[in-house]
């Protein structure tokens, strides 16, 4: 067990730990996910979180040559994992029953975000965003002791809430 736990992300080794942290998450996600610590700060998980944010806007904006578009997508990529994890948590210990803070749920998107280091990559970057869905599902049903199709059924209802909201806004912003 010991092992698992040191594929967790240590900003004190940074390079050798993102590449291990991040080379888990995207090749062995089960492994990865298994020995994911439930609790132990949110630091960690939030410099990983924004190292693979930072790779991508700097690589995707370099490409789109857009400053404005790069500043708004750091920030919506810092933002927006720690809501989804939120409505996540809610769904999961309201809906689902099951037990675990709301910290574990953060960890979960945090570290499901290595996607982003490939996400950027024309064409299959798509691909990889439904890869994202199955390191959250996947990190949900071990973090949370409950069944894929329950974690898959909390993203499914995290992504309506999503779409009534910006359906809402779009509403009253015209």
């Amino acid at each position: 067990m010991n092992e698992l736990l040191n594929n967790e992300f240590d900003p004190k080794n940074f390079f050798s730990s993102f590449f291990r942290t991040s080379k888990t998450i995207l090749l062995s996600p089960k492994v990865f996910f298994q020995g994911m610590r439930r609790d132990g700060g949110f630091l960690n998980p939030f410099l990983y979180l924004l190292s693979c944010i930072v790779f991508h806007v700097l690589i995707f904006g370099l490409l789109q040559k857009n400053p404005a578009f790069m500043l708004r997508t750091l920030l919506l990529g810092l933002i927006f994992p720690l809501i989804t994890a939120g409505i996540l948590f809610l769904i999961i210990t309201k809906v689902f029953k099951a037990s675990g803070p709301y910290e574990t749920a953060f960890r979960v998107n945090a570290y499901a975000s290595a996607v982003n280091l490939l996400s950027w990559l024309p064409i299959i970057g798509l691909l990889f965003e439904f890869y994202r869905i199955y390191l959250i599902v996947l990190g949900l049903s071990f973090a949370f002791s409950i069944k894929m199709t329950q974690a898959f059924l909390a993203i499914v209802m995290t992504m309506a809430i999503y779409i009534i909201a910006a359906g809402a806004i779009s509403h009253f912003t015209g």
